[in-house]
This record gives structure tokens, C-alpha cells and sequence, in this order.
């Protein structure tokens, strides 16, 4: 008899879960399915004539130091990246 009542609760607790997790589910599938109201944005005043902002121009190149030197942006520094690649070519004794 014990092992028939073990059986019983292991069926009713299968059940409960799937039962649960299927109305997760369709809560969830549910709430995608609402429209969500969007803020809507002000609209541009096209009345008032803006001018393009100014950029202020600013000198990349660092010649003091050599071809390829470039100013980092925001500093004083300047940097130059460069590389090689070589192959060589020989037998093991």
C-alpha cells in the first residue's frame, strides 16, 4: 500500500507542476500580446533658424616627429603603429 501512495503523490505532484507551468506560459504569451503605449516625442519647431555648430579644427598630424605620426584624439600625444612580416626559410640538419 505505501508504494501505491508514493505513486498517487508523484502523479498528483506531475500534474500540479505541468499545470503550473502552463498557465506561466499563457500568462506570458499573454502579456506580449498587449500594445504598449510609446512616448511619443516633441515635435521639432521648425520655425526658429539654427545654425550647423562650428567644429573647431585641430591638427592630426604629429610632423615634429616623423612620417606616421598621428594626434591622439583629446590628448597631446602622439602615436604610430606599424609592423612587418617576415618569412625564413631552412632545412634541419
Amino acid at each position: 500500500m505505501p508504494q501505491a501512495l508514493a505513486y498517487l503523490l508523484r502523479l498528483i505532484a506531475i500534474a500540479t507542476v505541468s499545470a503550473a507551468l502552463v498557465s506561466a506560459a499563457q500568462a506570458q504569451q499573454m502579456d506580449t500580446k498587449t500594445q504598449r503605449q510609446r512616448p511619443h516625442a516633441a515635435k521639432p519647431d521648425h520655425t526658429a533658424k539654427h545654425k550647423p555648430l562650428a567644429r573647431p579644427r585641430t591638427t592630426t598630424s604629429c610632423s615634429e616627429f616623423g612620417a606616421g605620426f598621428v594626434r591622439m584624439p583629446g590628448s597631446d600625444s602622439c602615436v604610430r603603429f606599424g609592423g612587418s612580416v617576415g618569412i625564413g626559410v631552412g632545412t634541419v640538419p
